[in-house]
């Protein structure tokens, strides 16, 4: 009886299997001709994709990765140097806020964005230390009218001396806030709307590269903070069930420039991907 049920018993155990291998399959599948592939990938599993499946950014020396109570720190080629499972301090959990989205570094700091989803009345930026990922206990409330669907990213611009953010939903301004105490300056109209921005970095060009979890194309734009000029970069045609999240640029010995975290419905695969510019 045995012999007979040990094919039954074998057929159970694989089929899991074999469904986790064709999901991880989807998303690194080649993208049709007609988008942009990446250089190179990191598939993460599991307990590693859970804290890398929301922001990264880097110092070009690490990753950072961001999900949504977390930071986790790598070396470049992805070995674990820091983690904080749960880096959102107390008194904000107590506030509701439950959510960090694309996180962005700049001078030995991590801007985090931290929202309150889903009721998004209490945007903000934390501090963390690039070191240790300990809260510094800097905090800097958002203006929530400009923030009416949470603050899905923040990137730094230290060469301009400013932050930015923007909305969620098709925004049509980018919100511009000065370092020192994160005031508004400005907010620069742009040439177009940008719809489901899930991260957003500068580059050493000064441009604003920003990932778009849009279904059917994923686009990279970039925009030009001084005028709000928008240009398509390229889409990545990605599995519908694939939400395209955070985004941070750092140029690669392999030609890769930017460099995106792609993560599964269920949230426990994430793929980062290296991409080159085109042409």
């Amino acid at each position: 009886m045995f012999n007979r049920l040990l094919p039954r018993i074998l057929a159970l155990l694989v089929a899991p299997l074999c469904l986790f291998t064709a999901w991880i399959t989807d998303l690194t599948a080649a993208p049709p001709a007609d988008t942009y592939a990446a250089q190179s990938s990191e598939n993460f599993g599991l307990f590693e994709a859970i804290p890398r499946y929301q922001g990264v950014t880097t110092d070009g020396k690490a990753w950072y990765y961001s999900w949504n109570y977390g930071l986790q720190k790598t070396d470049l080629q992805n070995n674990l140097l820091v983690s904080r499972f749960i880096a959102i301090p107390l008194e904000f959990l107590r506030n509701g806020n439950n959510h960090i989205g694309d996180i962005s570094y700049y001078d030995g700091k991590i801007y985090a964005p931290l929202e309150d989803g889903s009721a998004y009345l209490h945007p903000y930026i934390l501090l963390f230390d690039a070191e240790t990922l300990a809260y510094t206990g800097v905090s800097y409330a958002l203006p929530q009218e400009l923030h009416l669907e949470g603050v899905p990213w923040v990137a730094v611009d230290g060469a301009r001396g400013v932050a930015y953010t923007a909305e969620w939903h098709d925004a049509a301004v980018l919100n511009v806030f000065s370092l020192t105490d994160f005031s508004l300056v400005r907010t620069q109209p742009l040439s177009q709307p940008l719809d489901r921005i899930q991260g957003a970095e500068i580059g050493p060009d000064g441009l604003l590269y920003c990932a778009a979890d849009t279904k059917g194309a994923h686009t990279i734009w970039a925009v030009n903070p001084e005028d709000g000029a928008v240009a398509k970069v390229f889409d990545r045609v990605l599995d519908d069930a694939v939400e395209a999240e955070g985004i941070t640029v750092l140029p690669m010995a392999d030609g890769s420039f930017l460099h995106c975290t792609e993560t599964g419905a269920s949230r426990v695969n994430v793929v980062f991907k290296h991409y080159a510019l085109p042409g």
